[in-house]
């Protein structure tokens, strides 16, 4: 039988002819892949936003003199960059376009981290996916600062430009990679079954708050559709409709994001209004159709009938959280409602900035963080406290206790053999006892050993033609076992 060390030794090598077949099986292009996942996203991100500042300018019947200067000013833009244009500043930037090129180099950095690529490559991937679009924030800053004399705008700073396009492709790429490659994540850092449900449930949170959003936005865009009508006509012509349009459904994210945070218990300020779910302050608001959406006055008492979107997403995140042992249960209910926070605060934080004239726009941060927490930790410690102390719950935790105690093999008394297998399915016998004074591989002839075969017969081992099955059953990556291969004495329990 082979020794534990030349056990490790048969499964390393096995690894690294694994990871050897698997190097040469990558395609010589990996380089090309490398420059695909750089520069595909950028690329088709000009050509789009060069038609559309095109098509604009044809539209107008104006020269193509600063076209160069709008499609780098709409690459800044798309990456969250403020801009500046006859000294007012605009930092409130439709999220739609980010949101789609963010998604584009999340699907590009997964596609290139496939199974066959060594982990080390990774970082490789990552810094791929950002190399390319900071070069484009470089060419489109100094194409905004040749045009300043066509464009009234601002060259913003460059430290800001380059800090927002890392942030949002690396973010982009590590998410992708690390949704492709999850389930090697969870082993090489031992993530618990608990903790994975918590990063589950936390992000199912944030899609079920920004869906019941989304459709409270559609509802009051019905509502409001005279007062929306209104504001789309102030474009005089069709241009004008059209171009408001458009930009009103550019927005459309910012505001979904706005009205999740009012559902938890924040509020939202555009310009010089606030709205939360109970009061309503007035003030003067850009002319957006898409903030025809924002109440006159304040609901009262019903908007309390809001919090109910809330209580009941939590209330199912913490149904989904229960466990029989409590303090997974605990472990799961607290990573959920942080992975919502902060989920949560960075959404918002990216949907609000500089409103120009009007001020701010945005949620307030610190009570937008606080109240998802609170909503998934409160709702997930009372169902957590029921469910732990329900009869089944507790009968059920008593149960496996017994198990683990009957199964405690780490129980110095514990000594009969028993049968386990590997992360590779082999079946491998631990723990034999043999008598080393006599014949090579002879098993003990003492009758009163207790690791004797109970049928009384002198079995013997033949070390050398187990280690040449063991070394014939590793070349080929697979080790059959059955019950005539080896006899198996003890209690297998």
């Amino acid at each position: 039988m082979p020794s534990p060390t030349a056990d490790n030794l048969a499964s390393r090598l096995r690894q690294m002819r694994q990871l050897s077949r698997a190097q040469r099986a990558m395609p010589d292009g990996s380089a090309r892949e490398l420059v695909v996942v750089a520069f595909a996203v950028p690329v088709v991100t000009m050509l789009v936003s060069a038609v559309v500042v095109l098509t604009v300018l044809l539209s107008a019947g104006s020269g193509l003199d600063g076209l160069a200067t709008a499609v780098g000013a709409i690459w800044l833009a798309i990456h969250q960059v403020p801009l500046t244009m006859s000294g007012v500043t605009i930092g409130v930037l439709p999220l739609l376009p980010t949101i789609a090129v963010a998604a584009g180099s999340a699907r590009m950095a997964a596609s290139a981290s496939g199974p066959e690529r060594p982990a080390s490559e990774l970082v490789a991937v990552v810094f791929s996916a950002m190399g390319g679009p900071l070069l484009m924030t470089a060419l489109s800053l100094a194409v905004v600062m040749d045009g300043s004399s066509v464009f009234p705008l601002q060259s913003p700073a460059a430290l800001t430009a380059f800090g927002y396009t890392a942030g949002i492709h690396a973010a982009a790429a590590a998410l992708g990679i690390v949704w492709r490659r999850r389930r090697e994540c969870y082993e090489r850092f031992g993530i618990t079954p608990a903790v994975r449900r918590g990063v589950r449930l936390g992000g199912f949170t944030v899609a079920a708050l920004l869906t019941c959003a989304a459709a409270l936005v559609v509802i009051r865009l019905v509502m409001r559709w005279g007062v929306v009508g209104d504001l789309i006509g102030g474009g005089s012509d069709f241009d004008g409709y059209l171009g408001l349009t458009a930009l009103s459904v550019l927005y459309l994210p910012n505001a979904v994001i706005g009205s999740a945070a009012v559902l938890v218990g924040s509020d939202v300020h555009v310009g010089g209004a606030t709205v939360d779910l109970l009061d309503v302050h007035g003030g003067p608001v850009p002319p957006l159709p898409v903030l025809g959406v924002l109440p006159e006055s304040g609901a009262g008492m019903l908007g309390i009938l809001g919090f109910v979107i809330p209580a009941s997403i939590a209330l199912l995140v913490a149904w989904r959280c229960r466990d029989i042992d409590p303090l997974a249960n605990v472990r799961s209910v607290a990573v959920a409602g942080a992975v919502a926070a902060s989920t949560m605060v960075v959404l918002c934080a990216m949907a609000g900035g500089v409103l120009g004239e009007f001020g701010d726009a945005g949620v307030t941060l610190p009570t937008a963080g606080v109240f998802t927490l609170g909503w998934i930790v409160v709702a997930g410690m009372v169902v957590a406290l029921v469910y732990g102390t329900l009869p089944s719950t507790r009968a059920a935790r008593e149960v496996l206790d017994v198990e683990d105690d009957f199964f405690d093999v780490d129980d110095p008394g514990y000594e009969d053999d028993y049968l386990t297998a590997d992360d590779e399915g082999d079946w491998e016998y631990e723990d034999w006892e043999y008598e080393e004074e006599g014949a090579d591989g002879a098993w003990s002839d003492d009758p009163d050993d207790e690791h004797r075969d109970d049928g009384g017969r002198d079995d013997e081992w033949d070390v050398t033609g187990a280690a040449d099955e063991f070394d014939a059953a590793d070349e080929h990556e697979s080790v059959p076992t059955s019950d005539e291969d080896v006899e198996y004495s003890g209690d297998p329990r």
